[in-house]
């Protein structure tokens, strides 16, 4: 059990360093955005000429940031969720509906992933339309994401295995609302 446990704490440190990774890219991308629509806001009503490719490459950064933040959110459970039944379940019971949750993620972000690669590589032989970059740049953000979602939610469903048999040693849930009430 202790080998397991060691196993799971690994992949937990490997997801923390990812994850930590994954937020200052966000941060960047965030500050690109944002750069972006303000000179194409300038650009346009400012000196009365538009910047082309602003719109598109927002519009691609907004799909980098959406595919980096998901794997964050749900290892902070930050994703809207409904916990009325988690309530009420015992603490072995809320360990094992976290553990199929868990479960289900990874085979849901399996099949996105698998998609992404397959559309990946068929962007792989696309440009955009306003700048010369292939498509796959922009693709890409789909299976990546899938894939540190699918290490996030192993990683939980591995904890709440754990917590099935020991509950307090199990997943244990912090959000920002049970952060604020300590």
């Amino acid at each position: 059990m202790q080998k397991f446990r060691s196993a799971i704490d690994l992949l937990g440190h490997a997801n923390t360093a990812l994850l930590f990774v994954c937020k200052y890219l966000i941060i960047f991308i965030v500050a690109t955005i944002a750069a972006i629509l303000i000179a194409a806001v300038v650009y346009r009503y400012g000196l009365g000429s538009a910047i082309s490719w602003a719109e598109e490459a927002s519009k691609y950064l907004m799909v980098w940031l959406t595919f980096l933040g998901t794997p964050i959110a749900l290892r902070h459970f930050g994703h809207i969720n409904i916990d009325l039944l988690f309530k009420i379940l015992s603490p072995r019971l809320q360990q094992l509906l976290y553990f199929i949750v868990s479960c289900i993620i990874c085979f849901t972000m399996t099949i996105v992933f698998t998609k992404g690669m397959k559309f990946a590589d068929m962007g792989a032989r696309q440009v955009a339309s306003s700048f010369n970059l292939s498509m796959w740049y922009m693709y890409i953000a789909v299976p990546l994401g899938a894939a540190l979602t699918i290490l996030v939610a192993a990683e939980q469903a591995l904890r709440s295995l754990v917590g099935i048999a020991d509950p307090e040693n199990g997943l244990i849930i912090t959000t920002a609302e049970t952060e604020s009430a300590v």
